[in-house]
């Protein structure tokens, strides 16, 4: 298992877990390697690893709040030519409708070997 959450919080605007592209994206998810898992990670939220849970919820309100976990999809423009983009303060990914699992493979390999990257560090 990956340790995502295929259940993640989808944004508002028309998309839904059974749609196409929304499978696309969790059976890619679940077949990467645990290196490849890494850097979809890093590149979601600019963070090494998915924290448990939140440390506000641990300490108390005045501890500091994280970004919110769960990753969230939301909705992006356009289709095969598009890219993956990020809010990584929301651990957020705006996923294109790719029109097949390949096409999604491709683009999520893209996205996280991308070395021109600032935040890659």
């Amino acid at each position: 298992s990956s340790g995502i959450n295929a259940e993640c919080p989808l944004r508002p605007g028309g998309i839904s877990q059974t749609d196409k592209h929304i499978e696309f994206f969790w059976n890619v998810v679940e077949s990467l390697s645990q290196e490849d898992l890494r850097k979809l990670i890093k590149f979601a939220c600019n963070q090494e690893r998915i924290p448990f849970s939140c440390p506000c919820q641990e300490s108390g309100p005045e501890a500091s709040h994280v970004p919110p976990y769960p990753m969230k999809i939301a909705p992006a423009e356009g289709r095969d030519d598009r890219l993956i983009r990020t809010e990584t303060c929301m651990f957020m990914i705006k996923l294109p409708q790719y029109s097949s699992e390949v096409v999604m493979r491709e683009r999520i390999l893209q996205a996280i070997n991308c070395r021109d990257d600032p935040l890659s560090g």
